[in-house]
């Protein structure tokens, strides 16, 4: 038998080619058990409540729509709540407005539809607390009621 000798470049590419299987498998393995040892951190589950106030003073009328947002029963303070809105001239949800929950986790709107619309809160979601939102509110728009004499 006759033996077959490589030349140094095909022995050395070959060792390369070696080299890099090899690595992308320990890279592989270093990944799969770097997830399984750190598992993700647990977010917490919320709920947004909502209800509405009629404020009148005078000549104006408005609603005040109020939300709480909580965790585990309890207020979540500092988040950041956006007020969605919708009439039957605009079925599409729209931001009306921001606001940030207090130390209770209550957020206040006040609003004063020129027709018939419908309202809800929105929680975007943040570094462990999952999103969430409210239930759709639907107000009716408020007109002026002037007094009559009798």
């Amino acid at each position: 038998m006759r033996s077959i000798r490589a030349s140094l470049l095909t022995r050395f590419g070959s060792a390369a080619a070696v080299a890099v299987l090899a690595t992308g498998g320990v890279m592989a393995t270093a990944t799969a058990a770097s997830a399984a040892g750190h598992p993700h951190a647990k977010v917490e589950a919320t709920s947004l409540s909502i209800k509405n106030k009629v404020i009148s003073h005078g000549k104006h009328h408005a609603d005040a729509i109020t939300g709480v947002l909580t965790a585990r029963h309890k207020g979540v303070a500092g988040e950041t709540i956006t007020l969605d809105g919708r009439t039957g001239k605009h079925p599409r949800w729209a931001a009306i407005a921001t606001g940030t929950t207090n130390a209770s986790g209550s957020v206040t709107f006040t609003v004063a539809p020129p027709a018939k619309s419908q309202f809800k809160l929105v929680f975007a979601g943040a570094s462990g607390f999952r999103k969430s939102h409210s239930n759709v509110i639907t107000l009716k728009a408020v007109k002026n009621v002037k007094n009559k004499k009798k």
